[in-house]
């Protein structure tokens, strides 16, 4: 049986620890459905929520607009019936606090095929009297996506740009040359289709999926190699070679970064340090065209500060965090994949801790579960534990950091604290960028996609794939 998976969390700006110079205006529950990109679900199938606002006190769940279950109290884990065969479906979660009041509410569309992001030209006239080539094309863009521009080039050269359909541009004729079609969408991801004029050509309509890999190649010392090119990787499918269909160096990257700090009493002592340490690491890895968002937490979830490139703004946030409380360290880590969803670019989860989880009510395994499935490595810079399992919170954190292609990174000191964060700097400015088409979903699981280097076996790969960013 399939799974829908609702994570109700509480913001608590009202709670006075919201760093943002303008808070959110929505203080209540926050309802979020998550369903993994390329599931099918059908038949009966089950709403898994996580609910972490106490003020929860009923949640229903809505199908295509008609009431389909409900429950009054935890687990918070209802079923309800879908269409089978599979369609579209809208699946609706809403949750109340006392007297009926709605705290919050989150929808999504189960079982809709992805767009894919792609240019076609579909037809090249000449045009004998004045020498010229009538050029049209068809784009297609994901619906998270936002489109550019389309540019049109005879041979290398870049003849006409259209920013709205229709897409069509009127081009000099040149004798033996291709025309070229490249739509770009915001953020910088390209699609690109060639045709030469005259030419006639057979094709064949497939379904494929662009996919986004974040690829961090070192050497045995675990320095970041910096010197790679396009061909020196390959990517597999089933052990058959998939097309690179694009190669870009980290800098070339918008990044988007999730900064998450344990804000816990069992923190105070290493506060101060924690804070100038956070600031430092903003400074060295967040660039003009990046950007960082800030969670706290104790025993509850805080957004202090929404996605900016201003570090001003986030250096304001860190400095009005306060340590109190205890520690829902797998909640919030599951809470900060969230602010992820619909962002393009490079991304990374960075969470400082002393690794004892005391209050969530959820595990590793969902942390794993959409890290892997939103494409983002979780890294986490472990401090001593001030009273937890030792040695089991450092094998539970592990579950969580190395299956997404992030690193544990335990430290002891001041000194080893800089020198954690620097080397999490280090490793997202070095990382590349490839993307290539596959024809099977995430969860398909029949054919696993690897990347590797063809001639370099002293080097190690870590590969996230970005199934949320598929087009």
């Amino acid at each position: 049986m399939k799974k829908i998976i609702a994570v109700l969390v509480g913001l608590f700006a009202a709670l006075g620890t919201i760093g943002s110079p303008e808070p959110e205006a929505d203080k209540g529950a926050v309802v979020r459905i998550l369903t993994p990109p390329g599931i099918e679900l059908r038949g009966r199938s089950e709403v898994e929520t996580l609910a972490i606002d106490p003020e929860i006190r009923e949640i229903v769940v809505f199908v295509d607009g008609e009431e389909a279950a409900r429950r009054g109290r935890p687990p918070w884990n209802v079923k309800v019936v879908l269409a089978d065969p599979p369609r579209e479906q809208t699946v609706e979660v809403k949750a109340y606090g006392d007297r009926g009041r709605e705290l919050g509410s989150d929808r999504v569309v189960v079982n809709r095929r992805p767009i894919a992001f792609r240019v076609r030209i579909t037809s090249i006239r000449s045009d004998a009297e004045d020498g010229t080539l009538h050029v049209e094309a068809d784009v297609s863009v994901p619906h998270d996506a936002t489109l550019d521009s389309v540019d049109f080039y005879l041979g290398e050269d870049k003849v006409a740009t259209v920013s709205a359909p229709p897409f069509t541009a009127t081009i000099p004729a040149g004798a033996g040359s291709f025309v070229r079609a490249v739509a770009t969408l915001r953020g910088g991801r390209t699609s690109e289709d060639v045709e030469v004029p005259g030419a006639s050509a057979v094709t064949e309509e497939i379904d494929v999926n662009l996919v986004q890999v974040q690829v961090l190649a070192t050497r045995e010392n675990g320095a970041p190699v910096t010197d790679l090119r396009r061909e020196d990787f390959e990517v597999l499918q089933g052990g058959q070679a998939r097309q690179i269909e694009s190669f870009y160096p980290a800098p070339d990257v918008a990044l988007v970064l999730g900064l998450v700090l344990d804000s816990s009493g069992s923190m105070r002592d290493a506060w101060s340090t924690t804070l100038a340490t956070a600031k430092q690491f903003l400074r060295q890895t967040i660039g003009e065209r990046d950007r960082a968002f800030l969670v706290d937490f104790d025993e509850q979830l805080r957004l202090a500060h929404g996605l900016t490139g201003d570090l001003g703004e986030l250096y304001e946030a860190l400095d009005a965090l306060e340590p109190e409380g205890g520690t829902a360290l797998y909640d919030s880590i599951l809470f900060s994949l969230l602010q992820f969803e619909a962002q393009p670019g490079r991304r990374a989860l960075v969470v400082l801790t002393d690794g004892y989880d005391s209050r969530s009510t959820t595990d590793e395994r969902h942390a794993v579960e959409f890290g892997r499935k939103l494409g983002v490595p979780v890294y986490v810079v472990a401090l001593p534990s001030g009273g937890g399992p030792g040695d089991v919170a450092v094998h539970a954190l592990k579950l969580v950091t190395d299956p997404t292609g992030g690193r544990l990174l335990r430290v002891g000191s001041a000194g080893g604290l800089e020198r954690a964060f620097a080397q999490i700097a280090a490793e997202l400015r070095h990382q590349y960028v490839l993307t290539c088409y596959t024809d099977e979903l995430p969860g398909d699981g029949r054919r696993k996609i690897t990347v590797r280097l063809k001639d370099r076996k002293d080097v190690e790969v870590r590969a996230v794939f970005a199934w949320d960013q598929m087009s």
